[in-house]
């Protein structure tokens, strides 16, 4: 039930995730080096209040290396990879399931 809402989704984040290559690859043809957007980048670009509300969060509730070390390397990521790699993620978690031989189940 949850497969086909997350196929969707995944399809979705990989069609961001191929925008954002094609925008990197057009800066870096343009600037004549490679040029690559970070998931911070796109973060404050749609929602900078967020960041800043999920930093301060992280600090209250997590421990110290969870923002520092994890969050920060994480979202220094290219968004391309991240959106093309979460997309390819949520698509092979939601793909459907192959029959077994001689098991009788429900469809």
């Amino acid at each position: 039930m949850i497969r086909l809402p997350l196929r969707i989704a995944g399809f979705l984040v990989i069609a961001a995730g191929f925008v954002a290559l094609v925008i990197d690859g057009t800066r870096s043809i343009a600037g004549q080096r490679l040029i690559a957007t970070d998931v911070s980048d796109v973060w404050r670009a749609v929602h900078a209040a967020s960041l800043s509300q999920c930093e301060a969060w992280l600090r209250a509730a997590a421990p110290a290396w969870v923002w520092d070390p994890v969050v920060l390397t994480l979202i220094a990521l290219p968004a391309a990879a991240v959106g093309l790699g979460l997309g390819a993620l949520m698509m092979w978690v939601g793909r459907s399931r192959t029959p077994q031989i001689g098991v009788v189940g429900r469809r």
